[in-house]
């Protein structure tokens, strides 16, 4: 729920935000929480946005503007490192819910700028507080060379675990240290890829950054093999996730049936889920690897024809990515030289 403050005491008057590249001016600043900013307008309405929607935030309040707007100043000049000093000075004043909205800002400015240990640590503050935020705010950038800096992170994730109050708070430490361990290519992540699975479901952790390891330990898990162990999870995620997260579990789906495909109507199987995305959500950006999943299970259930034209379609949609369509076309040039191949032994 949103925390709200009266309009005297700590809340700024006159706050302006840009949100999605459209400045928003003559408001007033009065929570935070779960990853929303509320705000009162001039005529006393309230509203709020996504801390996610916003480019940059400007107070005017003498006890926080310096700092505060300093760093955002910096953050809109793609200077992540300079907001990072910025919000930690900013941090020694703020109170209440802008204490907490600094520090979001601050772990999404760390992050940025592949300051690792300080958007962890800071992370792992607001997960013990907001499991919403944190769960938006999950550090994507992390190293991929162990450091001291690293294994002091991960000591930390684990007494954090231990100590951890709730199984929710546990379960966004548990797929944090498992996205480190991975990153960095360590044999643990494989271990805990399983049980994350099925906690991350469990506690219902749903936000794309948290889906996304959701996926990344799935893929891992595929790869030695544990196709079961997938299939149960995503099953389970699919009936509790929002929709505009099912496109991605609808992949994974498709991609353990691939993998684990032996007879050509199996191999069918595995194009369907795929399909599901391209025709219940054809404007999403995971429309282009739909129509690549869907072609190598019609090509594997010799079906070369239909993948032909699932390569060509994913060419020609403007939801495919250009790496998507290169791979696509790199897949279609073989097809069709196979298919020559066949036609001219056949002959």
């Amino acid at each position: 729920m949103l925390m709200c403050v009266s309009c005297a005491g700590s809340a700024a008057n006159a706050d302006s935000v840009i949100v999605r590249g459209k400045p928003l001016g003559d408001i007033q600043i009065v929570g935070f929480s779960e990853g929303m900013i509320e705000y009162s307008t001039a005529v006393g309405d309230f509203d709020h946005f996504s801390i996610f929607d916003i480019n940059s935030i400007q107070v005017d309040s003498v006890d926080r503007a310096a700092a505060l707007n300093d760093a955002e100043e910096y953050v809109n000049n793609k200077q992540p490192r300079k907001a990072v000093e910025a919000y930690e000075k900013a941090l020694l004043n703020a109170q209440g819910f802008w204490n907490d909205l600094v520090r979001a800002r601050f772990v999404q400015a760390a992050d940025e700028a592949h300051l690792f240990e300080k958007a962890a640590q800071t992370w792992m503050r607001i997960a013990h507080r907001d499991e919403v935020t944190a769960s938006w705010l999950l550090p994507q950038n992390l190293p991929d060379q162990p450091s001291h800096a690293t294994r002091r992170i991960l000591k930390r994730l684990e007494r954090g675990i231990e100590r951890s109050a709730t199984l929710t708070e546990r379960a966004l430490l548990e797929t944090m240290r498992f996205s480190t361990l991975d990153a960095l290519d360590d044999a643990a992540a494989r271990v805990l890829a399983a049980p994350l699975m099925g906690l991350i479901v469990k506690t219902k952790v749903f936000a794309p950054r948290t889906m996304a390891v959701f996926t990344q330990a799935g893929d891992l898990l595929i790869t030695n093999g544990d196709y079961a162990h997938v299939l149960q999870q995503v099953e389970k995620a699919i009936v509790e996730v929002p929709q505009d997260l099912l496109p991605e579990l609808l992949l994974l789906k498709s991609r353990v049936q691939l993998a684990s495909a032996a007879t050509p109507e199996e191999y069918l199987a595995a194009a369907l889920p795929a399909m599901r995305v391209v025709i219940h959500f054809p404007k999403h950006q995971l429309v282009g690897d739909g129509l690549i999943l869907a072609a190598r299970a019609h090509e594997s259930s010799g079906r070369s024809s239909q993948a032909r034209r699932l390569l060509e379609a994913c060419i020609a949609t403007d939801q495919s990515s250009a790496e998507t369509k290169n791979n696509a076309a790199n897949l279609l040039k073989r097809l069709t030289q196979s298919s020559k191949q066949s036609r001219h032994e056949s002959s």
